[in-house]
């Protein structure tokens, strides 16, 4: 008897242990299957990749699995949702108004609904556990990468565009979850080589926008600045405002050496004839690289000026706006094919998360992407003040995000990215998740200062608790 009652509980305990770790297993393996699921989407209503396939039905399951990774009280994943059933409103009644056609409707809201599925899905899937979420970067990574053989008409503009949208960013995701390996190890050495090698790959190919990216997050993650030197003290203290301003400067003045360094190459035909070209026609507008390589924000922003508080509707047409783009192109020298006259099929162009959100959805779409976009940034500043480890990838991501909130279209493969790149903000920012824990103990302490004997051999405070 007595035997029975001490390996009773055990037997338990085990049968507990293995069926948490079944669990863990089965949720890393249909992370790793949604990351290789970007590879290929089908055509129902609109473009839906696999992982979507996989994701939103697995939202049940996941659901009666893990429902406390949903508790929506007292964290920003309740405000998100809440703000973007605001946007479906929003984009229902704008599309009641504007009497859009079902098929145009039915696309407009089913790619608001999804997104929100996904949101919902991934929250539950990767919140708080950093392993599981690098198993899904590697996962997106190698599923980028098999995209341009397994569906090579889905990605246009031939070699230069699957470099362009498939192999950089590939890259890029892949990059973003191997440095923490080494980061975590204190061996920034290895971690700064890494990301110098992305960024000379995407110099290479003209790829302007990820340069920018990778360089500004590496000096964001990397501590270029020592906070002492013998004991005097160089950098403001960890919690000051004073220290944000200088992540501020930092971020700036990254940026421009950047855009300048990009600028230069490309004007000086180092980076190809095509380079060379686009450079003068971007730069000869007088807006600068950014607006002047996308003209479709100027546009964009006068369907908003005419309609700010409704939209446009689901997939809003308006030969007016499509004949405006065409103008400016002509005016600048932009040379637009026969092809591409008809790309946007009187669809009102406009190439933003926030202005695409505005034109077909009204000010609620708006304000959903301006919110996203403020706790972006305010992520970023969280991140880069802590040595969080898994910064090198919060970092180069969010940094990402802030791009495509302001310059990327949304939709599509955008989906999944957005849901996961939210999922992060909330780890960073939410009171009770395990990173905003070790964001408030990094606090507590100063970095360590860098020199020629600690180079490499500093590691961050805390480990990932996943």
């Amino acid at each position: 008897m007595a035997i029975g009652t001490l390996t009773g509980p055990k037997i338990v305990r085990r049968r507990q242990r293995q069926n948490e770790w079944a669990k863990s297993l089965a949720g890393d393996i249909l992370a790793l299957f949604v990351g290789l699921g970007i590879c290929y989407s089908i055509k129902l209503i609109g473009d839906i990749h696999i992982n979507e396939i996989i994701l939103v039905p697995s939202l049940a399951l996941l659901l009666v699995v893990n429902p406390s990774r949903l508790r929506l009280r007292k964290r920003r994943i309740g405000i998100i949702l809440t703000l973007m059933l605001l946007w479906l409103v929003g984009q229902i009644v704008t599309d009641i108004y504007r009497s859009v056609e079902p098929h145009d409707w039915l696309r407009g809201q089913a790619n608001i609904v999804i997104f929100m599925l996904d949101l919902i899905a991934i929250t539950i899937l990767l919140k708080g556990n950093g392993r599981r979420q690098l198993i899904f970067l590697y996962g997106l990574a190698v599923g980028l990468t098999l995209s341009v053989r397994l569906q090579p008409g889905f990605i246009e503009g031939g070699r230069e565009g699957a470099i362009k949208f498939a192999y950089s960013p590939a890259l890029f995701y892949f990059v973003a979850a191997a440095t923490c390996f080494f980061y975590q190890r204190g061996r920034y050495s290895i971690v700064g080589l890494i990301f110098f090698a992305d960024i000379c790959f995407n110099v290479i190919f003209n790829s302007r926008s990820l340069t920018l990216v990778i360089f500004v997050a590496t000096c964001l993650i990397l501590p270029v600045i020592p906070e002492n030197i013998g004991r005097i003290r160089i950098l403001p203290p960890a919690r000051s405002r004073a220290r944000v301003f200088v992540i501020v400067g930092i971020t700036l003045i990254a940026g421009t050496i950047a855009s300048k360094t990009m600028t230069t190459l490309a004007a000086s035909g180092a980076l190809g004839d095509r380079a060379q070209q686009k450079n003068q026609v971007q730069t000869s507008t007088g807006w600068g690289i950014l607006i002047g390589g996308r003209p479709e924000i100027l546009v964009s922003s006068q369907a908003v000026i005419d309609s700010p508080i409704l939209g446009h509707g689901s997939w809003a047409k308006d030969a007016k706006y499509t004949r405006m783009l065409a103008d400016i192109e002509s005016e600048y020298g932009v040379k637009v094919s026969s092809a591409q006259e008809s790309r946007y099929d009187y669809v009102i162009p406009s190439h933003s998360h926030i202005m695409s959100a505005w034109v077909e959805a009204g000010i609620l779409g708006a304000v959903f992407w301006i919110y996203i976009l403020v706790l972006t940034v305010k992520s970023i500043l969280v991140a880069a003040r802590s040595q969080l480890p898994l910064k090198p990838a919060y970092i180069p991501l969010l940094v990402l995000f802030v791009w495509d909130d302001m310059f990327s279209p949304f939709g599509g493969m955008a989906r999944i990215t957005a849901s996961f790149l939210i999922v992060l903000i909330c780890d960073i920012l939410d009171p009770d998740s395990s990173n905003q824990q070790s964001v408030a103990r990094t606090f507590s302490h100063t970095q360590v200062p860098l020199n020629r004997r600690n180079l490499g051999r500093i590691a961050p405070h805390f480990r990932s608790s996943s």
